[in-house]
Order: structure tokens, then C-alpha cells, then sequence
């Protein structure tokens, strides 16, 4: 139960740190030269789960299976793709390269960000529920 903690806490920094990203691009929409930030996230090793209830004295281990705990942010990089080129109003000679910013792929992305958010958010509740139920009224029995 308390590793559902962990692994929530992971997702919420994850998120954070997705969220910064997505900020940080709209906020510089508009600086000529701005190359967008995109991230890209890996799972972590996955892990053997068992328990030791088997048996007739319930004391054989038993195997349960393979689980992914968590995910992490493997790499942040800048998107090179190359922004639209616009004339340059004061030297008509020249042209400035604009950010390369989708501002519709960023706020698809902060929706996204903003759900997983909410489903963390709903997972944590009804971990938080579990232990309190499990620490308070099974002990009462």
C-alpha cells in the first residue's frame, strides 16, 4: 500500500516536470528562435511480486508475477525542427526565424497532463481510503 505512495509521487513529478515544459513553450510562442522543449518518458525495470501465504502453514513464497512500478522522465531535448520564416519588418532584407511552437499540440498536451493529473490524483484518494480503512476499522475487529 505504501509503495502505491511512492509511485504516485513519481507520476505527480513526472507530471510537474512535463507541465514546465508545456509552459515554457507557450510562454515563448512568440521569441523568434525558440526551439520548442519535448521530453521523452521510459518505464522502470520491471520487478518480481510475491508474497508468503502459500502453502498449508501459509508460509510458502509464492509467486505473483511481474509489475511496473513507476515511469521516469528519460530525456529532455529541444525539437529542432525548423520554425516559419518571416520578413523582418524594420530591414526588409532579412528574415527572422519564428519559434517552431504548435500552440494547438501544446494546450492538447496540457489537457492530457491535466487528466493524468486528475487520475492521480483519484488513484492517491483511494490509496489514502485503503490504509485508512485498513488501519482503523480491520483493527477494530
Amino acid at each position: 500500500m505504501i509503495r502505491s505512495f511512492n509511485t504516485l509521487q513519481q507520476n505527480f513529478a513526472n507530471l510537474q516536470r512535463k507541465q514546465e515544459m508545456v509552459s515554457s513553450n507557450l510562454s515563448n510562442l512568440n521569441t523568434p528562435g525558440y526551439r520548442a522543449q519535448k521530453s521523452v518518458q521510459s518505464t522502470q525495470e520491471e520487478r518480481e511480486m510475491f508474497n508468503n501465504l502459500g502453502g498449508a502453514n501459509r508460509d510458502q513464497r509464492t509467486n505473483i508475477g511481474g509489475f511496473t512500478f513507476s515511469n521516469y522522465i528519460d530525456e529532455v531535448y529541444e525539437d529542432n525542427t525548423p520554425g516559419v520564416l518571416r520578413q523582418d519588418d524594420t530591414n526588409p532584407t532579412q528574415y527572422i526565424e519564428l519559434s517552431n511552437v504548435n500552440a494547438a499540440d501544446e494546450m492538447i498536451e496540457m489537457m492530457k497532463i491535466s487528466r493524468e493529473f486528475e487520475a492521480n490524483q483519484r488513484a492517491l484518494h483511494a490509496s489514502d481510503e485503503t490504509l485508512r480503512k485498513a488501519s482503523n476499522e480491520i483493527g477494530k475487529v
